[in-house]
């Protein structure tokens, strides 16, 4: 079953038939981690970690290991950088009174999709899953995500959600440090986290040393941020887990953009969800149907 959610509360409905290491790093913050890893993936072949040993480029402000530093679940909780992302609520309920309802196109041109022709296009032929993300506008820091799947030629959305996205919006040309989401389409291709493998099918790469690391720079408070992550495809090599840290566009586009729980406030680039959610689309999301995700501002997404 798969589930319908509108401002954090999970409707189930039928769907159509048919991701960390101890040096854990997203765009949701400004520092890297060089520390050895425990475990190799737990998935399958395609996913298999490079190497039990990864090392990350020293962080420019801290002499000693540093995580990334996103925001606690609970608003009140901030990282201790003070050029972290600002303060925040959740999202408000949606406003969409189709949201509770199944919709179902032809086509993800269909104006229930949100997507214009050049953004549809950009979605390959093969790929039957489809996690759209939108904010209102470019500088909006709340995001609506629904996720469409394909079954005989038919899209039908068969969840929705709201979550957080870059502190500064969206960019399509983002820059590392600008704290801004990249507006694009994006394959979904690896998974991982602190928590054991909840059934994923997306390859997943746990790390059982992630709460710990994270209590040791941050906190208590921070622990739970990376229990789930599916990395976004964006200026990172596929295949590996998510914090593997090559970047193909090169170090100033940034990269670690992830999926991730959501803490309750604006992210430094990342998506942020319930963890009701991102255990939802890691038991969801398949390799085989090619899944792809769709984010940006509701404009950028309408061309």
């Amino acid at each position: 079953m798969h589930g319908f959610r509108t401002a954090g509360t999970l409707r189930r409905s039928p769907r159509p038939a048919p991701v960390v290491t101890l040096a854990l790093v997203s765009a949701c913050a400004a520092a890297i981690l060089a520390v050895p890893t425990t475990a190799p993936a737990v998935h399958a072949a395609p996913a298999g970690v490079g190497a039990d040993s990864r090392t990350f480029p020293a962080p420019a402000q801290r002499a000693a290991v540093h995580f990334d530093a996103p925001l606690q679940r609970a608003p009140d909780l901030l990282d201790a950088s003070a050029d972290d992302v600002s303060h925040g609520s959740s999202p408000a309920p949606t406003d969409d009174a189709s949201a509770d309802a199944v919709s179902t196109v032809d086509a993800l041109t269909d104006p229930a999709t949100g997507l214009g022709p050049e953004t549809a296009a950009q979605v390959p032929d093969d790929s039957t899953q489809v996690l759209i993300a939108s904010g209102a506008d470019d500088d909006s820091t709340e995001t609506r995500l629904s996720l469409w799947e394909r079954a005989d030629d038919v899209w039908t959305r068969t969840a929705t959600m709201a979550g957080h996205n870059g502190g500064s919006g969206w960019r399509e040309d983002r820059r590392e440090g600008d704290r801004t989401s990249p507006a694009g389409v994006f394959s979904l291709s690896d998974a991982g986290g602190y928590l054991a493998d909840p059934g994923s099918l997306l390859p997943y790469h746990r790390d059982e040393g992630l709460r710990s690391g994270a209590e040791a720079v941050y906190g208590d408070g921070y622990a739970t941020v990376f229990d789930y992550v599916i990395a976004i495809d964006y200026n990172r090599k596929t295949g590996v887990a998510p914090t593997e840290n090559t970047r193909p566009m090169g170090w100033d586009a940034g990269g670690k953009i992830w999926l991730h729980v959501e803490h309750g406030n604006p992210t430094r680039g990342c998506i942020a969800l319930p963890e009701e959610d991102m255990e939802f689309l890691l038991t969801t999301l398949d390799p085989d149907r090619s899944p792809h995700i769709t984010m940006g501002s509701e404009e950028y997404l309408a061309q």
